[in-house]
């Protein structure tokens, strides 16, 4: 799974996004190495189920970077699903 950017502190929180992922389109949070229980959906900033619960602060800052980076997060997600090559955002 491929990064697609380290938004706040490098390492402490890492946006990926998979290569031929189910819809809807949406990334992976990677937080203290668990990438599996941490997933936004893009368009609407909903968190797919089942997961943990980010710490509040950390929710409310993914969300804002996803929704501030929307377009081209959906660009890179087009590139994933068509099996092209994944830029950093951000």
């Amino acid at each position: 799974m491929p990064p697609v950017s380290h938004p706040f502190k490098k390492g402490a929180l890492v946006i990926l996004m998979n290569y031929n992922d189910h819809d809807p389109p949406h990334v992976h949070v990677r937080y203290q190495s668990d990438v599996r229980n941490y997933r936004i959906e893009i368009r609407s900033r909903r968190w797919l189920r089942p997961g943990l619960d980010l710490p509040p602060t950390l929710r409310r800052m993914v969300e804002a970077w996803v929704e501030a980076h929307e377009v081209e997060l959906l660009e890179q997600w087009s590139n994933a699903m068509s099996g092209r090559p994944i830029s950093v955002v951000g």
